[in-house]
């Protein structure tokens, strides 16, 4: 089952940021990955535990936490044409 998970992560350079997601895109059910350097922001998307995840972001070096675990977004139905 796809999640969507919400990490808290110091992502305030770019070596930073380059090797927090090299950490995190090796591992195995990751779809997507979202980096946002403003609000400090990590959010992965697949079926990768939440768990590993946090574990491959500290092993990078960086400080990690979750801010959300759940579901993702369902797509938005078509309008049908009459």
């Amino acid at each position: 089952m796809s999640k969507v998970t919400v990490l808290k992560v110091d992502t305030s350079c770019a070596k930073c940021k380059r090797k927090v997601l090299q950490a995190v895109s090796g591992l195995q059910g990751v779809d997507k990955i979202e980096v946002d350097s403003e609000k400090g922001t990590m959010t992965v998307t697949g079926t990768v535990d939440p768990v590993d995840v946090i574990v491959q972001a500290r092993k990078a070096g960086r400080r990690a936490s979750v801010v959300t675990i759940g579901p993702p977004p369902k797509p938005a139905a078509e309008e049908k044409k009459p």
